[in-house]
């Protein structure tokens, strides 16, 4: 169950960073006025990108209790990896080596941070 937590304030965290960006795009170019204050967040993928990003806080708030931060903290790396796996598939990026090389150090890391222990 302390893992669930945690795993959820991750991929919340990812999700809403990928809405943000859809959102954001799905805004008409050169219209100021709706990149600005409340105009925003008429785009909904925006507020839901913000809305995931407070499901994240509270879930992140749940596995401080759980785990020491320099256990938890590292984990949120895992985030990027996510990312840019969505970011793949929704907007079809193309990923070169050297940032395939990364995800792996990042992915190597988490690993031996969580077999270190809590």
């Amino acid at each position: 169950m302390n893992y669930i937590v945690l795993i959820a304030s991750i991929v919340l965290g990812a999700v809403g960073q990928v809405l943000m960006k859809w959102g954001i795009e799905s805004l008409k170019v050169g219209d100021t006025t709706t990149v600005t204050g409340l105009g925003l967040l008429r785009a909904w993928p925006v507020a839901a990108g913000l809305g995931s990003y407070a499901l994240s806080s509270i879930c992140w708030l749940l596995a401080l209790r759980k785990f020491p931060l320099s256990t938890a903290y590292p984990m949120v790396s895992l985030g990027y990896v996510f990312v840019m796996l969505m970011s793949i598939w929704l907007f079809q990026e193309t990923i070169s080596m050297q940032k395939w090389l990364g995800a792996a150090v990042i992915l190597g890391g988490v690993a031996l941070i969580a077999r270190s222990g809590g």
